[in-house]
């Protein structure tokens, strides 16, 4: 079989309801971002190795379908399998059966890094081969890529040398396996170029812990309202504000609802989340002659979002959410103690 008669699969459904169930915030922010495919190709671009991407036709990037890694490997990480490919010099070069590659991305959020890594990413790799085998395709070359989001730099092992020491005459016979880390948080801002949504991402994932996240946050709305609009901005604010949720729970949901006004004052699908938050409260700019009722009206739309919070934050801590009977009975101020202790159980949550 030739270089040029060898295709990838076609993408399955890639949308982030595939794997709501097991995704996190993180998880979910980076797999929205990558299902832009300029966004994907910008993030190889700039952040690949230079000796890697100049063997690689970027222009000719797309999505490849996933489902052929198991369930329990899923579950651990979210994945992004990409197939690129490669220039005609190299593909003649080195007489490559297929003209392409794959780029396989893990998000990888834990608070430290984890050697067990390369064994997650190398069981991914085995699986793709082992579905290429059985299909009779030939095996493709696959560079393993984690994209990485820990409090501290990466310092675990990096190659399954590293990870298993033999003597010398040994290594012919132990598999050879090197990781390509993406360390966001060490990352220089001036590198966070590319598409909007995708410098967006990356700025989240660096400083989304950080206190003052709301001047960060407040850059990121205005770069991208330049160009998305309201409703082209949705499913995206749904899910900053989610992300923002889970790992900074100092900033809070009324600050959020105001950064969002700010730069998107129009009203979304009615009872979306991104409806609460770019909303503004219509009593919150009540004057003091407003009538009785109207503040009722305030009350029960703070009660209405608090509830929903609540269920959101349940919903990332994977525990029954609440219904609307558990909640109605509850104050304001209960409604807030309980937002303020699932964050916290967020935050407490082990690695």
């Amino acid at each position: 079989m030739s270089a040029s008669e060898t295709h990838p699969p076609a993408a399955a459904d890639n949308s982030p309801e595939r794997d709501e169930a097991i995704q996190s915030p993180h998880d979910r922010l980076v797999t929205l971002t990558l299902q832009k495919i300029d966004a994907a190709r910008d993030l190889i671009a700039n952040h690949l190795p230079g000796e890697v991407v100049e063997h690689l036709k970027l222009d000719t990037l797309a999505p490849v379908d996933t489902s052929l890694i198991d369930h329990n490997l899923r579950r651990r990480f979210a994945d992004r399998l990409f197939s690129v490919e490669v220039t005609e010099e190299t593909v003649n070069r080195f007489s490559m059966r297929n003209k392409y590659v794959y780029v396989l991305i893990l998000i990888d959020h834990k608070s430290t890094d984890d050697s067990r890594v390369l064994i997650q990413m190398l069981g991914y790799m085995v699986r793709i081969w082992e579905n290429a085998l059985a299909n009779n395709q030939p095996l493709v070359p696959i560079l393993p890529w984690v994209l990485y989001n820990g409090v501290g730099p990466w310092r675990a092992a990096r190659s399954l040398a590293d990870l298993i020491p033999v003597p010398e005459s040994w290594k012919r016979y132990i598999p050879a396996l090197e990781l390509l880390i993406l360390d966001i948080g060490r990352m220089d801002d001036g590198a966070m170029v590319g598409e909007p949504i995708l410098h967006a991402a990356l700025k989240l994932l660096k400083y989304g812990r950080q206190a003052d996240l709301e001047a960060i946050l407040r850059s990121i709305f205005e770069m991208l309202a330049q160009s998305l609009s309201g409703q082209q901005a949705r499913n995206l604010l749904d899910t900053i504000r989610i992300y923002v949720m889970s790992v900074n729970p100092i900033l809070g949901e009324e600050k959020m609802s105001e950064l969002a006004t700010e730069f998107w004052p129009v009203q979304p699908e009615p009872g979306s989340v991104a409806d609460q938050l770019i909303k503004k409260g219509e009593a919150r700019g009540e004057k003091r002659g407003e009538k009785r009722g109207e503040k009722r009206g305030e009350a029960r739309g703070q009660a209405r979002e608090k509830r929903n919070t609540i269920r959101i934050l349940q919903s990332i801590l994977s525990i029954p959410q609440s219904t609307d009977t558990e909640l109605s009975d509850k104050k304001l101020e209960e409604l807030q103690v309980m937002i303020e202790q699932l964050q916290q159980m967020i935050i407490n949550r082990p690695s």
